[in-house]
């Protein structure tokens, strides 16, 4: 992405106006008009100087627009040169350009290079000296680190792929400018975590930058609370460690005890080992400290729907959907509920909305075939068409095994769906801690060869 503040994607937004004085009355309309979430589009009125009006003697959330205004906003930014474009670094003699738009695969690369080098010279982590590692006081960081940080939180939190890949940008920046800026550190370890989940992109690949990050994080600051979160993460997701990831999650909670994002977190660990009642408690502390965040009432949801209160969850859902449409939560979480109520049209539809809001063609591939086997062939057709996708995608490289088994456990082939979980595992792929509350494997946990592979994968380990 270029250094327009995320404009080029929405181009379609500069064609002429009709009529020329239409006027947009609310944040849901002026979102449309750019093709991004409301959220999105009140930053950039905070941030970025979005023209937006409100009625005299009001409340805050009267706003309207004009197109026209807009449009020339738009413009305006596409017509400015990028952000610090092509800023360079100098390490050890060698001097690199570090062009503003960068891939996710040239930031992680980033990151590894940074962090490797100076780990390496002892810079991070005192080992040179002697010290345990632990810095006395961190550093402030410069102004300019500060301000990439500061748009990374912003774009993170919208939880889109262009949001997550601008933050990635952003908090690479900011360790460019900064290398010991512990929370940029902290800030792109949150970004693999996400990304992973609201984009193609592999856990294999995102999980252990995520790692990286977190760890780095912490040598540079033991007490920050986002960077032991990020780690709990990774610890339960990636290597199947719910001990480990219990103790990362209570270290953050007890540094960042106002921290939404930490509680959300551990909540939903707390959610897939099954502890629905303190899950729903901490999920409910979140919202308390951060009552606008549409991630946080899509996973209260999800705990509700786990803890048995399925009407009241698929209503909540139903509500972030028309509220916030393109956001990927409500559509993935419904599919999970659909599909176990047997409601093959609702799970069908929202995973063609899943598809479409992580930009994932792989999943809308699989949501067309599915599409035309129920049309054809009824349930039995939708999943076995499903399935056919499913395996020549993971015999392509980048399918999952664990969608493969679900779809064999649900075909009543539970020989094959144990053969795909142990595939599963094997190639650390996060669905599996899910294995103890994954409606798809009901028919399959008095199984005693289930029940170990759950064990192994943490989903059943309450350590």
């Amino acid at each position: 992405m270029s250094g327009q503040d995320g404009a080029s994607w929405v181009t379609e937004a500069a064609k002429p106006a009709e009529p020329a004085q239409r006027r947009l009355n609310t944040w849901k309309e002026i979102a449309a008009f750019f093709g991004c979430d409301e959220r999105t589009a009140k930053r950039w009125e905070a941030t970025r100087g979005l023209p937006v009006r409100r009625l005299p003697n009001g409340s805050r959330s009267a706003v309207f627009a004009y197109e026209d205004e807009l449009r020339t906003w738009l413009n305006q930014k596409q017509a400015e040169p990028p952000r610090n474009e092509a800023p360079t670094t100098r390490m050890f003699g060698f001097t690199a350009a570090l062009p503003w738009s960068y891939s996710v695969v040239g930031a992680a690369v980033l990151i590894v290079l940074v962090g490797v080098v100076l780990l390496s010279v002892g810079w991070l982590t005192g080992r040179q000296s002697g010290t345990s590692g632990r810095l006395a006081t961190p550093s402030r960081p410069n102004p300019e680190a500060e301000s990439f940080y500061r748009a990374g939180l912003y774009a993170w939190q919208t939880r889109t792929p262009v949001g997550l890949k601008r933050a990635v940008d952003d908090f690479t920046q900011a360790i460019v400018r900064d290398p010991q800026y512990a929370e940029a550190y902290a800030g792109l370890a949150t970004c693999y975590n996400l990304l992973r989940e609201y984009t193609p992109m592999s856990s294999q690949y995102a999980l252990p930058r995520a790692k990286a990050a977190a760890e780095q994080a912490i040598a540079l600051n033991p007490r920050l609370g986002s960077a032991h979160a990020a780690l709990a993460f990774v610890d339960f997701y990636w290597t199947h460690n719910p001990a480990a990831a219990r103790r990362e999650f209570l270290r953050a909670i007890a540094l960042a005890p106002r921290d939404a994002t930490v509680h959300h977190w551990y909540a939903t660990f707390l959610m897939t080992v099954r502890d629905s009642k303190n899950a729903l408690a901490e999920i409910e502390r979140a919202q308390t400290l951060d009552s606008e965040s549409t991630a946080i009432q899509a996973d209260r949801a999800l705990i509700l729907f786990y803890g048995g209160r399925e009407d009241e969850a698929i209503g909540l859902l139903r509500q972030l959907e028309q509220t916030e449409p393109l956001f990927t939560s409500p559509h993935r979480y419904l599919t999970i509920i659909y599909r176990a109520r047997g409601d093959d049209t609702g799970f069908i539809r929202e995973l063609s909305l899943a598809a479409a809001a992580r930009q994932d063609a792989d999943e809308k591939e699989t949501a067309d075939a599915g599409t035309e086997g129920l049309k054809t062939s009824g349930h039995r057709g939708m999943l076995e068409a499903i399935l056919a996708v499913q395996k020549r995608l993971l015999t392509e490289g980048h399918g999952s095994a664990y969608a493969v088994a679900q779809t064999c456990a649900e075909l009543g082939n539970a020989p094959e769906a144990i053969a795909y979980l142990r595939s599963s595992l094997s190639r650390h792929e996060i669905e599996t801690v899910s294995l103890a509350i994954d409606p798809s494997f009901r028919t399959l946990r008095r199984q005693g060869e289930f029940r170990n592979l759950a064990v192994t994968a943490g989903a059943m380990n309450h350590a």
